[in-house]
């Protein structure tokens, strides 16, 4: 009992152990989230009771790869873990979150709503971009398959792994705000750092901008999108490691005028603490609608809904009811017609100034000449030629231009790029600034595209650049900076195209050294990469202290509207370059006047620097300097400068000037260096060796593309004149192709009458033969074994003569055909020699004469070849014409004798047919006389001889049938078959044989009367010879013309169609004929079937002998019939 007590002490000891270890690892009280049990104190639930183990669901288990936010609110975020960054760093990304809702029908140009609450929310995969027309095909796939194409207001989001409170930027795409998607922004060189980064999706083009200043459409719906997705950041951001205190707003082109609107607006105050305005502002007036309701009239007919009119109902309507792509389309379309005409007449995609949200109450001008709206610290710059993007789509109408004043060709780009209020004011200034009077005689596109950029530049960037930071500079720090930058890779691809003015970076350039987009940007070259480590840094650096870069004279604030600013450049020595003029040289004009106070008087600053000898700092240079101090250190020199800044610095830009002129090194007071400095001397070498380069450079790609378009139009103008040939040469041969169609069309139709008058025949023929066999069907046939081959050597002669017939048809198709195809591959022949000529053209002008000579040559010869060959086709076609002609006459004349022996032979079948007659009648009416006399039987073994035939009669069936209705006599037995009728089918055989032997002599006579003096005719000619062969010729000719008469006049005229006066008559008439024809034959046919039917003697004799009656009932059995 002791040892079982001890266990017992030893379990509940174990037991006290592991309730100690459990106490002594529970949390703190400190490590509670307070806050969190403050908000779940009021909504205690109690958890229900969990079932045994065996009886649990298993749970999945998330997955190595999952990323997983619980969200408050929200839902449980599930997003994508190993995302790497391009240094392989692992991060987190969650794509396609939700964060408003749009509505349908007419919500879809409203205001967006908040999302509820989702559960569990898929971030796995991206969601697609907001409606747009690049991706036209998408949406019309989508919609067929019900998918809600409108669903598209989502962020992606990015931090690392195991964020926590780090800064925050957040990434507006852009562009012309009618496409693009937050796609645009990739993490993998922004992550690099200690940073999360987020892009927003939302509504573009019509259902982003569409307004009627109307609450039902209101338009500026894409700054309510953005202003939404802020609230919900500020909100979450700490969920996903991020600071809401800390957000920097980073806007690319179009995206950057949203962001500054948004901005000016004050509508979003505390939702961000900086910007970063990459090539855009809230003035650009490219993205300003001046006239959104005409803009509403133009998309509502091209919608194919009613305009505007009395009331908007309507068109509130058909707009509720378009399908998303249909609305896409119809602004695509209006985007394609009215881009052409000017920014004037371009909308659905802008902003809108005095919207019903409240987000632009006035022009934006108005509001950034407020100070009260310009508080926040900006970093503002564009790309150097960030216009090209939007000139080189309307450059073709600057080469249109036909005129040598410069003033023409400045109207075309106001057009497109500023408002028509300020066309005249920036038409002075551009003959002012950068043009010279040379210009208004001597101006072509060429000579002026370079300084027409220079102008798109200021009108759609710079100025409203300057205007933008007027006042918010006095406020908040501003940071100026211009990328000049020239890389392996371009956002657009519009600069690969060869322009007639020289492009350093353009639109959205410096985007592709934050974000690898498009994806192959990401492969850089190692100069490319280390000018996107500066950026990126110093856009990190802006984020994280609102200084982009800390070490003193790298990039200073700007201390007036115009700079100082940070240049990016393509120079090796140093790619970073601090200048003090942001128009390069050149001030904006007086704009807005109504909203800012400007005056052009001079101004003068006094800026005292002081500089101490100390360690040099930390400043980024990819190029490390050429020569080291030899102790580290760089001395510099305090001094006290009084910099005066007049109307236009010490040197104005001219593009049209070379840099001698305009940028001549400024004097030692400007610029304080010591001016024996050799390293100094060395440095300022190397630069103007290197502007030297640069400009030698530009000069040489000018030259080259004066030599390329020179070439171009050399290229052109022979392409012209052997377009112009080859349009004449196959002129030449369409006309030969109809004239030779025209032929083949009359020859055919003459192939049809023909056809059409032999199948006429051939029916003629096939009714003849139908009632000749009618004929023989009725009465005991006479076979005529010479008609009988008369019949097969005619039958024969007529398929011999259809089977030739096709067989020429097969042959002038079979050459048709192979002319045509021969005619085809000489044209393609001469297509690629012409070709290979163009693509070997000799360099010198006396190879191309000569070649130019041998051309023209070859195509005379080709010319006389194809007459030849044309000439060759029209004897051939005569030649058959002519064989056709002496056919169809042989063919005629045939038809004639064949007519004439038909005629002849119904002739003697109609003779013999009343001949028969005439013997049966008589012998009928013996037969009755015998009867009448005294009913004698019929005694076969006593025949009664025939006088004229010495056959023996037999009664017919009339005869018996007669007989029949009166007594018998007294001794007939109807048993007594042979004792009263001969056999029937022997009888009709031999009076058969006998038709056929009267036939045949009647033949014999008749050949024998109709030349009885052959014989003496041939002794006549045999006795008497012609004197000469003329003799003989004109005998015989006068001979076949008898004879041709004889067979005219025998000939039916209404089968001739030359009796007719054309031959639709002649077809009329044979029409006319045939149906009477068919009238008569189906009268026969029905007579025919109307006659009762003939008994055989076989059945009759049967019926006969087994009943003495049969033949009185089946003889009045037929009396109805008939």
């Amino acid at each position: 009992m002791q040892p079982w007590l001890s266990w017992v002490q030893l379990l509940a000891l174990a037991l006290c152990v592991c309730q100690i270890c459990a106490l002594q690892t529970r949390p703190r009280t400190d490590d509670i989230d307070y806050e969190l049990s403050e908000e779940n104190e009021g909504s205690f639930t109690p958890q229900p009771l969990r079932p045994p183990p065996w009886q649990e669901t298993p749970q999945p288990q998330v997955a190595p790869q999952e990323a997983r936010v619980q969200v408050p609110g929200v839902g449980d975020i599930v997003g994508v873990r190993g995302y790497k960054t391009i240094s392989n760093r692992p991060i987190n990304a969650f794509l396609g979150v939700h964060y408003a809702q749009v509505g349908g029908g007419l919500g879809r140009f409203q205001q967006a709503r908040p999302v509820p609450f989702q559960g569990r929310v898929d971030a796995t995969t991206a969601s697609p971009n907001c409606a747009q027309f690049p991706e036209l095909q998408r949406l019309q796939t989508a919609e067929a398959r019900g998918e809600n194409v409108d669903d598209c207001l989502t962020l992606n989001i990015y931090a690392p792994e195991g964020a926590r409170d780090l800064p925050v930027l957040v990434f507006v795409h852009g562009e012309m705000l009618f496409d693009g998607g937050a796609e645009e922004a990739q993490p993998d060189y922004v992550l690099e750092n200690e940073v999360v980064l987020v892009s927003i999706n939302y509504r573009l083009a019509p259902f982003g901008f569409l307004s009627a200043l109307s609450e039902q459409l209101p338009g500026n719906v894409a700054l309510s999108d953005i202003h939404l997705a802020l609230e919900w950041l500020q909100r979450n951001l700490p969920y996903f490691g991020g600071n809401s205190g800390k957000v920097t707003l980073v806007g690319q082109a179009g995206g950057a005028t949203l962001v500054h609107a948004l901005s000016l607006s004050g509508r979003a105050a505390n939702l961000f603490q900086q910007l970063i305005l990459q090539s855009g502002t809230a003035l650009n007036p490219y993205l300003i609608d001046e006239r959104p309701l005409e803009t509403l009239d133009t998309f509502a007919r091209l919608a194919r809904c009613p305009n505007a009119g009395r009331s908007l109902a309507p068109l509130y309507d058909c707009l509720s009811r378009l399908p998303t792509s249909q609305v896409v389309s119809a602004f695509e379309q209006l985007f394609q017609q009215n881009e052409a005409r000017g920014l004037n007449f371009l909308g659905g995609f802008k902003l809108v100034v005095g919207d019903p949200l409240g987000y632009l109450p006035e022009h934006p001008a108005a509001l950034a000449a407020n100070s009260a709206n310009s508080t926040v610290p900006m970093i503002v710059g564009a790309a150097k030629d960030a216009s090209a993007f939007i000139l080189s789509r309307f450059y073709d109408q600057i080469q249109r231009v036909q005129s040598q004043n410069v003033s023409d060709f400045i109207n075309v780009v106001l057009r497109h790029t500023a408002p028509p209020s300020q066309h005249q004011l920036w038409l002075d200034w551009a003959r002012r600034e950068i043009f010279s009077q040379e210009h208004d005689r001597t101006a072509s596109a060429y000579s002026v595209s370079q300084g027409l950029l220079e102008l798109s530049n200021m009108i759609l960037y710079r100025a409203p650049v300057v205007y933008s930071i007027r006042l918010s500079h006095k406020k908040s720090p501003v940071y100026l900076y211009t990328f000049d930058y020239r890389g392996e890779y371009h956002r657009f691809g519009h600069l690969d195209n060869p322009l007639p003015f020289g492009v350093d970076a353009s639109l959205s350039d410096d985007s592709v050294y934050l974000f690898p987009y498009p994806p192959e940007a990401s492969r850089l070259n190692p100069v490319d990469k280390s000018l996107s480590r500066a950026l990126v840094t110093m856009w990190v650096n802006f984020a994280v202290t609102g200084i982009p870069n800390q070490n003193p004279g790298v990039w200073p604030k700007a201390t007036s509207e115009y700079g100082p600013f940070l240049r990016f450049t393509n120079s090796r020595q140093n790619m970073l370059e601090l200048d003090p003029h942001f128009g390069d040289g050149l001030y904006a004009p007086n704009l807005y006047g109504q909203y800012f106070n400007t005056t052009n008087s001079t101004t003068t600053a006094t800026t005292t620097t002081t500089t101490t000898t100390t360690r040099r700092p930390y400043v980024y240079n990819p190029y490390p300097s050429w020569q080291q101090s030899p102790y580290g250190y760089n001395t510099t020199t305090t001094t006290s400068t009084t910099t005066t800044t007049t109307r236009r610095p010490t040197y104005a830009y001219n593009p049209y000037a070379n840099w001698q002129q305009n940028r001549q090194p400024q004097p030692p007071q400007a610029f304080p260096r010591r001016p024996t400095d050799p390293a100094y001397e060395r440095a300022q070498e190397i630069r103007r060796q290197q502007v030297i380069r640069e400009q030698q450079e530009r000069e040489q790609r000018l030259r080259e593309q004066r030599e390329r378009e020179q070439q171009q139009q050399e290229n052109q103008r022979r392409e012209e004149e052997e377009r112009e040939k080859q349009r004449l040469q196959e002129q030449r041969e369409q006309e030969a192709q109809r004239e030779l169609e025209k032929r083949y069309q009359l020859q055919r139709e003459k192939l049809q009458r023909e056809q059409l008058q032999r199948e006429q025949l051939e029916r003629e023929q096939r009714e003849q033969e139908a009632r000749d066999e009618w004929e023989r069907n009725r009465e005991p046939a006479q076979v005529n074994p010479e008609e009988q081959l008369e019949q097969r050597e005619r039958e024969q002669r007529e398929w011999e003569q259809r089977e030739r017939e096709q067989r020429e048809r097969n042959q002038r198709e079979r050459e048709q055909r192979e002319r045509e195809q021969r005619e085809r591959e000489q044209r393609e022949r001469e297509q690629l020699e012409r070709e290979q000529r163009e693509r070997e053209q000799p360099s010198q002008p006396a190879e191309q004469d000569e070649r130019e000579l041998e051309d023209r040559e070859q195509q005379e010869r080709e010319e006389q070849q194809r007459q030849q060959i044309l000439e060759e086709q029209r004897r051939y076609y005569e030649e058959r014409q002519r064989e056709l002609q002496q056919l169809e006459q042989e063919q005629r004349e045939q038809q004639a004798r064949e007519q004439q022996e038909q005629q002849e032979q119904q002739q003697r079948e109609q003779e013999q047919r009343e001949q028969e007659e005439r013997e049966q009648q008589e012998r009928e009416q013996q037969q009755r006389e015998q009867m009448e006399g005294g009913h004698q039987p019929y005694e076969p073994n006593q025949p009664e001889e025939d006088q004229e035939s010495s056959r023996r009669p037999y009664p017919s069936y009339e005869d018996y049938v007669r007989r029949d209705d009166e007594e018998e006599p007294a001794n007939f037995e109807p048993d007594s078959e042979q004792s009263l009728y001969r056999n029937y089918s022997e009888e009709q055989e031999r009076e058969q044989q006998q038709r056929e032997q009267l036939y045949r002599e009647q033949q014999e006579r008749e050949r024998q009367s109709y030349n009885p003096t052959d014989d003496e005719e041939d002794q006549e000619d045999r006795r008497q010879p012609y004197q000469t062969y003329e003799e003989y010729l004109r005998v015989n000719a006068e001979a076949e013309a008898a004879v041709a008469a004889a067979a005219q006049e025998k000939n039916d005229p209404e089968n001739d169609p030359s009796a007719y006066e054309n031959y639709e008559d002649y077809i009329r008439a044979q029409e006319e004929r045939q149906e009477a024809e068919e009238r008569d034959r189906a009268v026969q046919e029905g007579w025919e079937d109307s006659r009762p039917e003939y008994p055989g003697y076989r059945q009759f004799v049967s019926n006969h002998h087994n009943s003495p009656q049969n033949a009185k009932q089946l003889r009045r059995q037929q009396r109805p019939k008939l």
